[in-house]
C-alpha cells in the first residue's frame, strides 16, 4: 500500500471527526467536543485526537485540522482533574487513561508543536506535564490494573521525560517497562490483561488478550524502547511482534475470539484501543512482513469506514448500527504513527497464518490453532475469569475463517452486558441481538446451562494422516460456572479436513429432563440480505466470493435458522438449532465452495 492510501483513510477520518466535532454552542462543556453517534454523548477521551489532527495539519497545510486539534484540546479540560489527572468520562471516576492523552499531546508536541502559537503550545504543555506528574506519583509496578496500563504508561513518562528533560520520569518508565517485560512469554504472548495479574488458573492459564497485546501494550512498548533507545528491548519486542502474528488472520483480523477482555474485540481489533500499525508499520523494509500486516489491517478499516468514521465491525453499517466516533480517534492515532514513522516498504510478504503449521498449542490460555484445507480454527478450553458472560471455554470452537469464504464462526462474550458502559454500544434491534459461540445449551428451571461456560472440560487434540481431530469433553453449567441440578454431560468431536469441517456431538442426562432437551447452537456468519437457501440435506449461505454449505443431520427441514447480529465482532449470523436424536446425538458438517456467484 502506498503512503497515500493510508493518509487517504486517515484523511477522512480526521474529516468524519471534524463533521461530529461541535461548535457555536457558546458553552465551553460542548464547544469542541465530537458528538457520537452510536453513544448519543461526547466521549471523555476526545482530546486523544490531538495527534492525528496535528499530523493531518502538519501534511495537508489546511487549518482545519490544527483548528480541530485546538478546539478539542480546550474541551478536554472539562475532563482534567486538580491533581492532574483526565476522566474517563463525565460519568466515570476511572483515571488511568491519562497515559493515553499524555501519549497523544506528547507526539502532538513533539513532531507537529511546530504548528502551534507559543501562548497555546505552553498550554499544551502545561497539561501534558500535570498529566506526567500524576502518573509518576500513581502508576508504579504495583498499581493493580490491567498491564496496558503499566506499558502505556511507560511510554507517557519516556516521551514527556525526554520532551521535558525530566530524569525522574525515563527512570520510573524504565522500571514499568522492565515490570512488563517480565510478563512476555515465550510464544509470543504479553499476561497481565485481568486481575490478579500473577494469576495462573488450574489449567495453568494466564489473563492474556490478544487485541490489547497487539493493540495497545506492544505498540507502547515498542514506543518506549524506540524513545529510550533501549535497542536490547526493541529486538526482543520485534520477535514478541513476530511471534503475535500467528494471530492475524489472512484479511487483516485479530482472532480475539478467547481473550479476557474480547467483550470490546471487534474483528479488526479492540474498541477503545490505539490499533496495530503504530507497532508494525513503523519498520518499512526492515521488517516487510510487519509492514504487510500493518497494511492488511489498515484495508481491513476501510472497509469498515463510512460517514467518515471507523464502524464497529464489517456488518455495523449494513444492520444499521451507527459507528461509534471512539474507535476512530483512537485509531486514527496508529495511523499517524505510521505515517510519520515515514516507513514503507515495497517487498510483498505472506503472514504467518497463510502458511501456519497443521495445529498449534498455547498452554497459557489453552487454546489450539488449526489449520487445514483452507480453514483456520481456534478451539479453546482458556479458563480465566475475567466476568461473568465473558469469554467462551468448555472446548468451544470460538473461531472458524477459510481462505475464500472469509469468517465463517466468530464467537467473543457468550452474554452480551455493557462491562464499560461508555465503551461499549447497544442495539435498538434486540430481538436479533444474539451470541455468536456454538454451544450445547438447556434451559432447566428458568436457568440456563451451556458447554461455553465450562471451566473443567477435557481437550485432546491429534492429526489423523490429512485430518486434524480434536475432541472435547464438557458438562453443561451456568454463568458461574456451577453444575445443573441434573448434571448434563456432552462431547464434542471436530474433524478438520481438505474443504470441511464436522462437528459430531453426544449428549448424556443422567436423569429425565425436567424442562426442554439440551439443543446444539451455532451461529454461522452471514448477511441476511444474501439469505439462505434450502438443500435437500441442509443449508446454503451464498457470499460474495462462494457458498458456505451446512448438513445437519438431524435437521427439522420446516425449521429456517433465525437472523441475528452481535455488537462484539460486529457479523450479522444465521443460528442454526440442532435437535439431537433420540440417543441424544447429532452431527453438523460445514463446507465452503470456492467457486464465484455470479
Amino acid at each position: 500500500m502506498e503512503k497515500k492510501e493510508c493518509f487517504d483513510l486517515l484523511k477522512s477520518w480526521c474529516d468524519g471527526l471534524i463533521r461530529y466535532q461541535i461548535h457555536d454552542t457558546g458553552d465551553s462543556r460542548f464547544d469542541g467536543g465530537f458528538f457520537c453517534p452510536a453513544c448519543k454523548m461526547i466521549h471523555g477521551r476526545s482530546q486523544d485526537a490531538v495527534y492525528p489532527l496535528m499530523c493531518m495539519a502538519d501534511f495537508t497545510g489546511e487549518e482545519k485540522y490544527r483548528k480541530a486539534a485546538e478546539n478539542v484540546f480546550h474541551w478536554g479540560a472539562n475532563m482534567v482533574c486538580d491533581d492532574g489527572s483526565f476522566y474517563n468520562d463525565p460519568q466515570s471516576e476511572w483515571n488511568g487513561i491519562t497515559v493515553f492523552g499524555v501519549i497523544s499531546l506528547c507526539e502532538a508536541l513533539i513532531l507537529h508543536g511546530h504548528l502551534l502559537a507559543p501562548e497555546i503550545k505552553k498550554l499544551w504543555e502545561q497539561r501534558m506535564e500535570a498529566g506526567a506528574q500524576w502518573i509518576g506519583k500513581t502508576i508504579t509496578a504495583k498499581y493493580k490494573t490491567n498491564i496496558n496500563y503499566h506499558a502505556s504508561a511507560a511510554a507517557a513518562l519516556s516521551l514527556a521525560g525526554k520532551y521535558g528533560n525530566r530524569p525522574e520520569y525515563l527512570v520510573q518508565a524504565k522500571e514499568l517497562a522492565d515490570f512488563c517485560e517480565k510478563h512476555l512469554l515465550e510464544n509470543g504472548l504479553l499476561y497481565g490483561e485481568g486481575q490478579p495479574a500473577e494469576h495462573v488458573t488450574k489449567r495453568g492459564c494466564r489473563p492474556v488478550d490478544i487485541g490489547y497485546n497487539a493493540e495497545e501494550s506492544i505498540p507502547s512498548l515498542i514506543l518506549y524502547a524506540k524513545t529510550v533507545g533501549d535497542s536490547k528491548l526493541t529486538e526482543k519486542l520485534k520477535e514478541i511482534l513476530r511471534k503475535l502474528l500467528v494471530f492475524m488472520l489472512p484479511d487483516g483480523a485479530w482472532d480475539n475470539s478467547f481473550g479476557t477482555r474480547n467483550y470490546k474485540w471487534t474483528y479488526w481489533g479492540s474498541r477503545t484501543s490505539d490499533g496495530c500499525q503504530s507497532a508494525y508499520g513503523i519498520w518499512g523494509d526492515e521488517e516487510p512482513v510487519f509492514h504487510e500486516a500493518a497494511v492488511r489491517n489498515l484495508i481491513l478499516y476501510k472497509k469498515c469506514t463510512g460517514k467518515g468514521l471507523l464502524y464497529g465491525g464489517p456488518d455495523y453499517e449494513i444492520h444499521g448500527e451507527e459507528p461509534c466516533i471512539h474507535h476512530t480517534f483512537c485509531h486514527a492515532k496508529a495511523l499517524a504513527s505510521m505515517i510519520d514513522s515515514g516507513q514503507w516498504s515495497s517487498q510483498p510478504a505472506e503472514l504467518p497464518s497463510q502458511h501456519a503449521p497443521s495445529l498449534l498449542y498455547f498452554s497459557e490460555i489453552d487454546t489450539w490453532k488449526i489449520s487445514k484445507g483452507g480453514f483456520l480454527g481456534t478451539v479453546t478450553g482458556y479458563d480465566f475469569h475475567y466476568m461473568k458472560g465473558g469469554h467462551a471455554s468448555g472446548g468451544t470452537l470460538t473461531m472458524l475463517w477459510h481462505r475464500t469464504a472469509g469468517p465463517v464462526i466468530m464467537s467473543s462474550m457468550t452474554d452480551y452486558w455493557l462491562k464499560e458502559p461508555h465503551n461499549m454500544q447497544l442495539s435498538l434491534k434486540k430481538s436479533q441481538h444474539c451470541s455468536l459461540t456454538p454451544r450445547i445449551e438447556l434451559e432447566s428451571q428458568g436457568k440456563k446451562y451451556s458447554s461455553c461456560y465450562d471451566h473443567d472440560s477435557r481437550i485432546t487434540a491429534e492429526e489423523l494422516g490429512n485430518e486434524i481431530r480434536i475432541e472435547a469433553h464438557m458438562e453443561l453449567k451456568d454463568a458461574d460456572h456451577s453444575s445443573a441440578f441434573n448434571p448434563v454431560f456432552c462431547r464434542l468431536v471436530y474433524l478438520f479436513s481438505d474443504g470441511q469441517i464436522t462437528i459430531d456431538g453426544s449428549i448424556k442426562l443422567l436423569q429425565e429432563p425436567d424442562s426442554r432437551q439440551p439443543l446444539f447452537i451455532i451461529p454461522v456468519i452471514g448477511r441476511h440480505k444474501l439469505g439462505v437457501q434450502r438443500v435437500q440435506d441442509g443449508w446454503v449461505l451464498p457470499r460474495e466470493n462462494g457458498t458456505v454449505k451446512i448438513g445437519i443431520s438431524t435437521l427439522d427441514c420446516g425449521k429456517a435458522p433465525d437472523p441475528v447480529f452481535f455488537l462484539a465482532g460486529g457479523f450479522e449470523a444465521w443460528q442454526f438449532t440442532v435437535q439431537p436424536d433420540g440417543k441424544g446425538e447429532f452431527h453438523v458438517s460445514i463446507k465452503v465452495e470456492e467457486e464465484k456467484v455470479c
